[in-house]
């Protein structure tokens, strides 16, 4: 785990490819993580849902569709979203512009993992 703070420039970060999804990633630490989701007009990701996350996706520019359990949700610059684990999320660029979207992740910690990370940590073995 890092000892410090860090400072992102989103804007600046943001990539926008000529592919289905551009995921940027923006830190990891432990069971929780950030990146960004570069969308061009007409791009999408599918739906789809995860069984062991928590996701809150902030619209950080553009405007766009966001799809929870088959429900098409309109989204703009300003707007965030919390998706419990197993929601069915999908995503599409529905304006003119690029669309940029912070997904940030909590992955549920069960015991098992609890007590293999609090023995890692100990011996000083955290993140291999």
């Amino acid at each position: 785990m890092s000892a410090h703070w860090q400072v992102f420039q989103l804007l600046q970060l943001a990539r926008y490819d000529e592919v289905p999804l551009t995921n940027v990633p923006l830190f990891a630490e432990e069971q929780f993580r950030a990146c960004l989701l570069g969308f061009l007009p007409g791009q999408e990701l599918p739906a789809h849902a995860h069984a062991h996350e928590h996701e809150v996706f902030d619209v950080l520019q553009g405007q766009g569709t966001m799809y929870l359990d088959g429900t098409a949700i309109e989204l703009k610059a300003g707007d965030a979203v919390f998706a419990p684990a197993g929601v069915q999320h999908g995503f599409k660029n529905t304006g003119g512009d690029r669309w940029l979207v912070r997904a940030t992740i909590h992955q549920r910690t069960y015991a098992r993992q609890a007590i293999c990370r609090a023995i890692a940590k100990r011996f000083g073995r955290a993140g291999r």
